[in-house]
């Protein structure tokens, strides 16, 4: 599930800067684990703006992912939704006018 390579081909030119990107090679799989859950547990039923969920988690996150970018939580939310763990309205690549939801297969909304 995590693939270090496709995640660096991703963040590829998103000016990333050094320490986000080390902060993201030290990255281990229960590390996604929490990610995604802060992710999720910042969504339920109702549409929020993606770019505003994105700022929130990399706000709440815990101190030992201060250094990851919030490009990497917008991945993050990209997979979620690959995944059917999330409903998208609108584009993801656009942030600030993108919706996320949690999803409604899931019962949720």
């Amino acid at each position: 599930m995590l693939n270090k390579d496709a995640l660096a081909a991703a963040l590829a030119g998103m000016g990333d800067d050094q320490e986000g990107r080390e902060a993201i090679d030290r990255l281990q799989e229960q590390d996604l684990v929490k990610i995604d859950q802060l992710i999720l547990s910042s969504l339920d039923g109702t549409w929020k703006k993606a770019g505003f969920v994105t700022t929130g988690v990399l706000l709440a996150a815990p101190d030992e992912y201060e250094d990851i970018p919030e490009a990497f939580y917008a991945l993050r939310i990209r997979s979620l939704a690959d995944a059917s763990r999330i409903d998208v309205k609108g584009d993801l690549d656009v942030l600030k006018t993108c919706e996320i939801r949690l999803s409604s297969a899931s019962g949720a909304g």
